[in-house]
């Protein structure tokens, strides 16, 4: 009797172990590829949040720095208008190169510094580490924090301060002519050298003589170099009697030294004046006769000028200052140098100033070559710096001229 077998059709039998091998490794490597594309999606979308904030805090910055000389933290910035929120991603900290940024997680770059950190204080962009190999089930994407946007910024414009406007010197009345006696024979004519360093001369020349005295001119002629504001001139009296008119005068020895009044100091480069005259008595005298003269270098004087330090914006727990010097004086000023009382409040980056030296409660500052020269009534408000202590807008700072040129 023959045995029947059950039945073993292909289609009834189950996989082998190297079909279920290929099946399995098949699967792994699909899911490896999957894990890597996720975590790279995240990390991308990640580091794309940061550099961008980065780049809105950057900007902020810049602006308030072009707008008040100095780097702020995030409160100032959102105070400013500049950050519509402080941000979530980084931290701003003040240093004496100006800033950097740390993120806020606490994640470091290879090279031990904080993300969003530079050597110049200048915030950069995040750069990426080499992702590790997975050795486990991927993460789920992480949605990347909302970027900080920056308010829009205007730039104000330097204020020009404008040259006093010189008026001009009322005419001169000569005096009166008197019938001249026969001339006598003239005393020599002394040359007249220009005073060092100036590039100018003057010159007092007889122009009408009779026997017992006679009138002058006192002439600046062509001076060169540069416009002269203010005059002071000493003339040797040869032993006569001298009398200026339209001048400031005063007597030593045997010379006489006169200035300028306020209306006839002005000598344009390269002109010829005659800002004044003199009456001279005594005999001998004849048209043409020059007396010794020498001009004698003006320097202003340290009671002709003021200085000020205002706050010009404060807010909690600093501000911004600015520096006025006021030359009340009628010569012009190449050079300056203060000192300011602060108390309990420190100055920083001062803008147009150079800082001598410092106290516990004072500092003092000399110009700097574009904020050096004031002219004559006029007023130098280029210097300016930041503040750190409590004070209110309007506030003022005590402030003396030391020295001035």
């Amino acid at each position: 009797m023959t045995q029947q077998h059950p039945s073993t059709a292909s289609g009834d039998r189950g996989f082998s172990l190297i079909e279920m091998l290929v099946v399995i490794t098949v699967l792994g490597i699909l899911a490896t590829i999957v894990v890597f594309a996720m975590r790279g999606g995240a990390d991308e979308a990640e580091a794309a949040s940061y550099a961008a904030d980065e780049r809105t805090i950057e900007t902020a910055q810049e602006a308030y720095n072009a707008q008040n000389g100095h780097y702020a933290d995030e409160d100032q910035l959102v105070t400013a208008g500049l950050l519509r929120q402080a941000s979530e991603l980084h931290d701003v900290v003040l240093d004496e190169a100006g800033y950097h940024l740390v993120r806020a997680d606490g994640v470091a770059t290879d090279d031990g510094s904080t993300d969003g950190e530079s050597a110049n204080g200048q915030p950069v962009a995040d750069e990426q580490d080499e992702p590790e190999s997975p050795t486990a089930p991927a993460a789920p994407t992480t949605t990347a924090a909302p970027t900080t946007t920056a308010a829009p910024t205007t730039t104000a414009a330097p204020t020009t301060t404008a040259a006093p406007t010189t008026t001009a010197a009322p005419t001169t009345t000569a005096a009166p002519t008197t019938t001249a006696a026969p001339a006598t024979t003239a005393a020599p004519a002394t040359t007249v050298a220009p005073a060092a360093g100036t590039g100018v001369t003057c010159a007092l020349t007889v122009y009408e003589a009779w026997a017992s005295g006679a009138t002058a001119n006192l002439t600046i002629p062509k001076s060169t170099g540069r416009k002269v504001t203010a005059w002071v001139v000493r003339i040797d009296r040869q032993g006569y009697g001298i009398t200026p008119w339209n001048a400031t005068t005063s007597s030593s020895g045997g010379s006489i030294t006169a200035s300028n009044l306020s209306w006839n100091g002005t000598v344009q480069p390269g002109a010829t004046a005659t800002p004044t005259g003199a009456a001279i008595s005594g005999s001998g005298l004849a048209v043409g006769t020059t007396f010794p003269c020498a001009v004698v270098t003006p320097t202003p004087k340290v009671s002709d000028v003021a200085c000020t330090l205002e706050v010009t914006q404060a807010w909690n727990g600093g501000g911004n200052v600015r520096l006025t010097i006021a030359n009340n004086g009628n010569l012009a000023l190449s050079a300056w140098t203060v000192r300011v009382t602060g108390g309990a409040t420190t100055f920083r980056s001062w803008s147009g100033a150079t800082v001598e030296s410092t106290g516990p409660t004072t500092v003092t500052l000399s110009d700097q070559s574009w904020t050096a020269a004031v002219a004559a009534g006029g007023k130098q408000q280029s210097v300016t710096a930041g503040a750190s202590g409590t004070m209110t807008a309007g506030q003022t700072f005590p402030c003396t001229v030391v020295e001035v040129a």
